[in-house]
């Protein structure tokens, strides 16, 4: 049995200059959407983009930092009266910062294993305790106070570093 015969579509018949024209849109057409395709980086390949300068402004407004040396910032297990001057100047200048933590950093070559006789770099507990009930008494939470150790072998004279870090208040 025969099948019965499909009637074939004629090709399409345009004029000469019409055919051409078509053709050229068409390539153009594909070469635009293949190079905007390539152009385009991979997702993982974008630049960085650095914040506006008043974004970086307003971190800095969310620390306040003193640096005080070792030498003569304690007499004893208690605070001198020249370190506690610097640290109520750090609490005057946090004000209006609701402080989230407070960092007690030594740096550089602090004895912080006890076995020295309280010299200046010897950083006792007893020592941390005065800073931080200093701290404490003055309206730094004490949940809030962390000690961090860093050493830096290019720093030559021991110093602590404290640091108060936190959100302008709401008031």
């Amino acid at each position: 049995m025969r099948q019965p015969a499909v009637p074939r579509s004629k090709p399409l018949a345009l004029p000469q200059p019409a055919l051409r024209l078509t053709l050229a849109l068409l390539l153009g057409a594909t070469l635009a959407t293949v190079a905007a395709t390539a152009v385009r980086a991979a997702p993982g390949d974008q630049p960085v983009v650095k914040p506006p300068p008043s974004q970086l402004v307003e971190q800095k407004d969310k620390s306040r930092t003193v640096s005080i040396p070792a030498k003569g910032l304690f007499k004893g297990d208690q605070l001198t009266d020249s370190a506690k001057a610097q640290l109520t100047d750090l609490i005057v200048n946090a004000l209006g910062l609701q402080v989230e933590v407070a960092l007690l950093i030594p740096v550089g070559p602090w004895n912080i294993d006890g076995t020295g006789h309280a010299g200046e770099r010897d950083l006792t507990p007893a020592r941390l305790e005065a800073l931080r009930k200093y701290l404490s008494d003055r309206g730094v939470d004490p949940k809030r106070i962390f000690v961090e150790s860093r050493t830096d072998a290019k720093v030559k004279e021991p110093r602590l570093d404290v640091q108060l870090v936190g959100q302008p208040a709401n008031d």
